[in-house]
This record gives structure tokens, C-alpha cells and sequence, in this order.
């Protein structure tokens, strides 16, 4: 053991605790349940200290004490004689492996392994925890013709592009390059030649631009608006509004809406009437 002194000493401490409600526990001649729990309990106590103290022996036997005094609360272990006479000689061994932390030798080691051979009898199997258990990658794929996860095909199914940039540069494509999926080499695109610059248009060619341009935007404008009337159609704003005798005879229109309706003018009515007579007026 090459732990510190002060965390041997605070193990020691822990561990004698444990050790005396285990003795006080399995020194009854009968197990309760309720005590069976706490034997288990102290047992798992003494098991996570010697953990951490890194005492592996320790560790070895308080799990097997642990694992019969669970089997005792689930009933799968029964208390008897020979199993009291078994947990008693196991916590003594205990007490003297404990003392023994910081001097551990060879006759530790064979302390350890004749109390396990005594409590063998006696611990129910243990089940295996697959998920503790560490399994190479290798083992979980098939090098087979399946379809898995994991599986480097001899000829990919990749499309043609993705076979040239995975070629090396300046290699070039021979026969028997690219994979069988790939049922024909495309035609190379022809190269096109960048635009030659060209100067802005100017003078007359620079109206012809801008008329087209007036052209292609007012189709767009009709697409989107509907018809349209015919120019012989348009009326002059001059005749959409009230003038002289046509304000005269819109006011008197208003007027006897008003009267027929019987209802007070709004403020809206009003500034019309307004308007009109100045209208009325500029004739």
C-alpha cells in the first residue's frame, strides 16, 4: 500500500466502524430483515471505503460479504449456522487485513484468498453488468457482404466527381479506375471563353438602351395591373372635378340627399359643400 497516511488513517478510522456494526450484526442468531439490510448496508460502506483507500483485498472481501448479506434481504440466501460461523471468521480476517493496510505483503494476499474460498459457498453467482464490460470495436461489425455500419467497400457506389477529387492530382483516370457503378465517363463540358469587356453605351445607343428598358418595364406593369383602357379612352383630370355649374348641381345633389335622409350632414359632407361653392366660384 503506498496511499498517504492521513487517507490510511481516515480509511482505518471508516473501515473499524463499519467492522463493529458488521460483528454486532452477525453475531445475532437470528437475521431480521431490517437487520440484514443494515448488514448489507455496512457492508457496502466498508467495500466503497477500502475503494477508495485503493485496498484491492479489502475490497474483494467486503464485496463478497456484501453480496450474501443482499442475498439474505432477497431472500435468495438463508441464515444458518455455518453462514453466521462463515460472516464472523470473514470479519475477523477483515479486522486484520485492515490493520495490516499499511504493511501489505504476500500474507495478506493469502489471508484474502482462503476467506473467499470460505464465503464461495455461500455467495449467490454474480450477474455479469455487460455495460462494465469493455468490448473491442472490432468484435461488433462483420467483415462480411452485409450491409453494417462500418464497412470499407472496394469499389464505393460515389458518383463520378466524387472519384476525381478522391484521385491525386495529375494521376489522370486508367482503365479500371473508377468503380462498376459508374456506367459511363461523362463528356468533358467544353471550356467557354470569358466575355471580352465592353464599354458603356453612349450617345444614341445609350437612348435605344434606355427606351427598351422603359419597354420591358411597362409590359411588366400591364402584366401585373390587368387591362388597360385605350388611349382614346383617357379623361383629362380638368373633367373629373366640380366646376362652375357642375359644382352647383353636385351641392343641390347633396342637399337633397340630406333633406330625404332626415339626418344631420357630417363633417365630411360639409367640407364637400365647401369645397364646391369654390369651386361654384372659380367658373
Amino acid at each position: 500500500m503506498t496511499m498517504p497516511g492521513r487517507l490510511l488513517d481516515f480509511f482505518s478510522l471508516e473501515a473499524n466502524e463499519y467492522l463493529t456494526r458488521l460483528e454486532s450484526l452477525a453475531a445475532k442468531k437470528g437475521m431480521e430483515p431490517s437487520d440484514a439490510t443494515q448488514f448489507a448496508a455496512a457492508a457496502r460502506g466498508l467495500r466503497g471505503s477500502a475503494t477508495m483507500a485503493k485496498a484491492g483485498g479489502i475490497v474483494q472481501v467486503a464485496m463478497t460479504v456484501e453480496r450474501i448479506g443482499s442475498g439474505v434481504v432477497n431472500g435468495a440466501t438463508t441464515w444458518e449456522p455455518e453462514l453466521q460461523r462463515a460472516l464472523v471468521g470473514a470479519i475477523e480476517d477483515l479486522k486484520v487485513l485492515v490493520r495490516s493496510v499499511r504493511t501489505w505483503g504476500a500474507d495478506q494476499d493469502a489471508r484474502v484468498e482462503e476467506s473467499l474460498r470460505r464465503l464461495a459457498r455461500f455467495a449467490p453467482a454474480r450477474k455479469e453488468r455487460t455495460e462494465d464490460l469493455i468490448v473491442p470495436v472490432s468484435q461488433l461489425f462483420y467483415a462480411d457482404d452485409g450491409q453494417h455500419i462500418i464497412y470499407v467497400a472496394p469499389n464505393p457506389k460515389t458518383h463520378y466527381e466524387q472519384q476525381l477529387r478522391e484521385q491525386s492530382s495529375g494521376s489522370g483516370i486508367g482503365p479500371g479506375t473508377l468503380s462498376p457503378e459508374v456506367k459511363r465517363v461523362p463528356t468533358p463540358s467544353r471550356e467557354v471563353p470569358p466575355p471580352l469587356p465592353r464599354t458603356p453605351p453612349r450617345g444614341q445607343e445609350l437612348r435605344d438602351v434606355l427606351n427598351s428598358s422603359l419597354a420591358t418595364m411597362r409590359g411588366l406593369e400591364n402584366r401585373h395591373s390587368g387591362p388597360q383602357p385605350p388611349a382614346t379612352d383617357l379623361v383629362p383630370i380638368q373633367q373629373l372635378l366640380y366646376r362652375g355649374q357642375s359644382a352647383i348641381e353636385r351641392a343641390a345633389e347633396i342637399r337633397r340627399a340630406l333633406k330625404k335622409s332626415g339626418t344631420p350632414p357630417t363633417r365630411a359632407l360639409v367640407d364637400e359643400l365647401v369645397d364646391l361653392v369654390e369651386l361654384a366660384a372659380a367658373e
